[in-house]
């Protein structure tokens, strides 16, 4: 074992060759979708899915067109995001310029989500549908999600595409589906 006073920082991160494992198989497969968590062992810890939201409507002060609107989305209990789903709608009158069908729904808007640390889930605002999934086709993270921790808060970054035609406006809405952990009491004895 190496002496722990001799260790240094790096002057640069490691390369992907260098992150693998000793010995004869340095890596490993595994499947990355469909989006599998991490499970405890602990018979104590409890799970439950819960859908959290939000959304932005073209009555909304701060909406804009092609200017980022910001929602935040705070977490009680820590949890594994597994899918981001998301919708956008203009009940405009039929065939009338800007109405949003199934096929589409996600194509007026920009998305992007940050978590309460500055780590971007997306590095970048980009068109939902590349990023954002539907109830019918979830949006998976992929691996085993993402992990927020109690407490903390995610970000989330709308960029409306699509101008309102009045009185009918354009809603926006992000569900973020979430398998949160819950321990057996929050007391010790």
């Amino acid at each position: 074992m190496s002496d722990p006073r001799q260790r240094q920082a790096l002057v640069s991160m490691p390369t992907s060759a260098q992150l693998g494992g000793g010995g004869v198989q340095p890596f490993v497969r595994f499947p990355f979708y469909p989006t599998a968590p991490w499970y405890s062992t602990d018979v104590n810890v409890g799970y439950q899915v819960r859908m959290y939201s939000a959304g932005l409507v073209s009555t909304d002060a701060d909406y804009t067109l092609n200017t980022e609107a910001i929602r935040t989305v705070q977490f009680d209990l820590p949890c594994r995001l597994i899918a981001i789903n998301g919708a956008a709608t203009n009940p405009t009158v039929a065939g009338a310029v800007g109405t949003i069908t199934e096929q589409n729904m996600n194509l007026a808007y920009l998305f992007r989500a940050e978590y309460t640390t500055g780590d971007r889930l997306q590095t970048a605002a980009r068109i939902a549908s590349t990023v954002v999934g539907t109830a019918a086709k979830p949006g998976q993270i992929g691996g085993h999600g993402y992990n927020i921790d109690q407490g903390a808060t995610l970000i989330l970054g709308i960029t409306p595409l699509m101008e309102h035609n009045f009185p009918n406006p354009v809603r926006i809405d992000i569900t973020l589906v979430c398998l949160e952990m819950r321990g057996p009491r929050n007391f010790s004895f």
